[in-house]
């Protein structure tokens, strides 16, 4: 008998391929069973609770937005002290991942650690703004929040990676994405329950739940069966050659285009709807709400087709469709019939988010896989950078030409964002070869997890 060997990382099979002798062992059937059977209730808890996490967070981070205009009023605040208020937590969040990235500290500790450090820290710190009382305390809270917020983010992806092969990472981190979209989108649902009670049981709430998830993942998931290998000793050298690396950093530059425009609509959709489309102060959130939630379901389905058809080539196709709608949006403004700018919106919602994934899953399996957490925080550090410049570009252009202008300029990120990708796809990085082009997957080795049954499959494939 013939035994030919197949590797798929940590869903590697001993593929018996025998001459036509009469025996034919059932080994490599049974085992794909066994580990179908037993990872797929792990796998499913650790996307639910991850993506909990993931929500919680985001909303305790656009949670000043949705309490911003009662805070407007009770602090006496102008519009560029609340244009501070809602920058101050991103500026919080890249000094929190400059630090990370510095010590590497996602590759040195384990992330559910980090995770309840950061879900906690960003809790306490979300809910002090009930005990201030005035802007520059709100400041150190809001900053404080983007700080620790730092510690959830980066880890998570790290910690939903290790539960899924390099083959099907992207599906998996389109749904974590498309919790992150919810989460976003779920203050401007606030918005028109603040408007009639009191902001501060929507702080504690926002906050009771981040502590509440952080405490589910910390206790309930653990690192998956396809762990990343140990980092070793602390090396700033090493480290450096992760964003060195073409196919990391590359993504990266596409990642910074894509936040240029994604963190922008977000942040200024419901002000543009209202300022060039002239819509009531109550439809133009829902409206908001609608747009961004669709970048939901738009994650997902990027992540399953970037698995299938090509990360690079989704992101492209993506970031292509997302950039064309936004520049669409903003020249026709005001102009045209309602329907077919909401509807260009809802295209924009759709694909907004739908290449998000595609980057993080090329740096997860193109990266040097000792430094992954690293090369992902640098990834969010250098994405959400741009983002304070572009929160602070945007409503200033707004004020001094008009909101059409400044929301057509938002197509230069996208512009440069297809310009990486299509530098990626000439040169052939950035994917991960398919089993039967490579053989062998990029994912570390299985731990040995089945017990006695796994080395039974082991002993009956040798034979």
């Amino acid at each position: 008998m013939d035994a030919i060997v197949t590797c798929n990382g940590a869903d590697s099979e001993l593929a018996l391929h025998s001459q036509p002798t009469g025996l034919e062992p059932p080994a490599a059937s049974a085992r794909a069973a066994l580990e179908a059977t037993a990872k797929r209730p792990g796998q499913n808890r650790a996307l639910i609770f991850i993506c909990m996490g993931i929500f919680s967070a985001l909303s305790i981070w656009f949670c000043a937005s949705a309490v911003l205009v009662p805070l407007m009023g009770q602090w006496d605040i102008s519009n560029t002290q609340a244009s501070f208020l809602t920058s101050i937590v991103n500026v919080g969040f890249c000094v929190g991942c400059l630090g990370s990235a510095c010590t590497s500290l996602a590759d040195f500790m384990r992330p559910q650690c980090l995770i309840l450090a950061g879900c906690f820290g960003a809790a306490a710190a979300n809910a002090s703004l009930v005990l201030v009382h005035g802007l520059p305390g709100a400041l150190v809270c809001r900053f404080m929040v983007g700080l620790f917020l730092s510690l959830v983010y980066p880890p998570g992806v790290k910690l939903l990676s290790t539960w899924f092969s390099a083959q099907h990472r992207g599906t998996a981190i389109g749904v974590m994405f498309g919790a992150f979209c919810l989460g976003s989108a779920f203050p401007q649902l606030l918005r028109s329950i603040v408007a009639r009670h009191s902001w501060k049981p929507v702080v504690i709430c926002t906050s009771g739940a981040a502590a509440i998830s952080g405490t589910l993942i910390f206790t309930l998931v653990g690192v998956g069966p396809f762990p990343f290998p140990s980092m070793g000793s602390f090396s700033a050298a090493n480290c450096a050659k992760v964003v060195c690396s073409p196919s990391v950093g590359l993504a990266i530059v596409a990642y910074s285009g894509h936040m240029w425009e994604l963190f922008c609509v977000w942040a200024w959709i419901a002000r543009f709807i209202e300022e060039s489309w002239h819509l009531s102060s109550f439809t133009a959130p829902l409206l908001a709400f609608t747009v961004i939630s669709m970048g939901g379901p738009g994650s997902w389905i990027g992540g399953m087709l970037g698995d299938r058809y090509g990360r690079v080539r989704v992101a492209t196709v993506s970031l292509t469709t997302s950039g064309m709608c936004v520049a669409i949006l903003g020249l026709l403004a005001h102009e045209g019939h309602l329907v077919i700018r909401v509807c260009i919106f809802l295209l924009w919602g759709l694909t907004g988010l739908s290449d998000s994934p595609q980057f993080s899953a090329i740096i997860t399996t193109t990266a040097d896989q000792r430094f992954v957490g690293t090369a992902v925080t640098v990834q969010l550090l250098c994405g959400y950078l741009v983002t304070v410049v572009a929160l602070w570009v945007v409503p200033h252009m707004a004020n001094s030409i008009s909101w059409r202008w400044s929301f057509f300029s938002l197509a230069v990120g996208p512009l440069v964002g297809v310009t990486a990708l299509l530098c990626m796809g000439w040169k052939g990085i950035g994917e991960v070869p398919r089993v039967e082009e490579q053989g062998c997957d990029m994912s570390p080795p299985a731990p040995q997890i089945y017990g006695e049954a796994h080395q039974e499959f082991d002993s009956a494939a040798a034979l």
